[in-house]
């Protein structure tokens, strides 16, 4: 590829997501509901004439959304499997890239290009606040319940995890370890030799937020 920047331009630039990625071979599973996500775009050089982008491509490298300029806010994503690129230039250079949805990620030249991140976006399969996960073999099983950004939200013995608000979630299994999961930690600090099985199982709350029971005609009259 050209250079089209100054040897001044410095860039570090990281997709510090929500989620999505992989540590110690321990997947963080689904990380969005469909519909407008955020990703954090840092350590880009910025400038009057610098522009970046963040994209979604496929399993194809085409790309499906784009971010509006220097934002990481992406809209009406729907359900898929997609990796997180941000992508940055210099406005002032003679060719400027064409960031268009549907090509291929591979074709976009005259600019700077951050690692890929994996992005999973999961639709709706409950509508209750709580789940119930399936049993699991071993010595004292902890089952973990953790949120799309991999934090730990609750540990217990049983299965079932109730109090649940809208979100993504996903399930773990500690098994036959003196180990214990911490509320508030991340699931990739714990070794992946200690789960019963690497790929979580996914689960994304969609509590109605106002029930039938609850929204009834009210009428409202003025004080005398």
């Amino acid at each position: 590829m050209k250079k089209y920047f100054p040897k001044s331009f410095l860039l570090l630039l990281s997709l510090l997501m929500i989620c999505g990625y992989t540590m110690l071979g321990q997947s963080l599973g689904c990380n969005f509901k469909p519909g407008t996500i955020q990703l954090n775009l840092n350590g880009q050089s910025v400038g009057a004439n610098i522009v970046s982008y963040v994209v979604l491509v496929d399993g194809g490298n085409i790309i499906r959304y784009k971010s509006v300029v220097n934002s990481g806010t992406i809209d009406a994503v729907g359900v898929g499997s997609y990796k997180a690129v941000a992508i940055t230039w210099d406005n002032t250079q003679s060719s400027l890239p064409s960031l268009e949805i549907g090509k291929n990620l591979g074709d976009i030249d005259h600019c700077l290009k951050s690692t890929a991140v994996d992005l999973s976006i999961c639709d709706c399969n409950t509508t209750t606040n709580s789940v119930t996960v399936p049993n699991s073999v071993g010595l004292s099983p902890q089952y973990i319940l953790t949120d799309g950004r991999g934090v730990i939200q609750q540990v217990q013995n049983g299965t079932t995890f109730s109090g649940l608000s809208n979100g993504v979630y996903n399930h773990y299994v500690l098994c036959n370890t003196t180990l214990s999961a911490v509320i508030g930690t991340k699931i990739t600090t714990l070794p992946s030799t200690d789960f019963c099985r690497i790929m979580p199982l996914s689960y994304v709350v969609c509590v109605a937020e106002c029930a039938p029971v609850i929204c009834v005609p009210m009428v409202i009259a003025k004080i005398r």
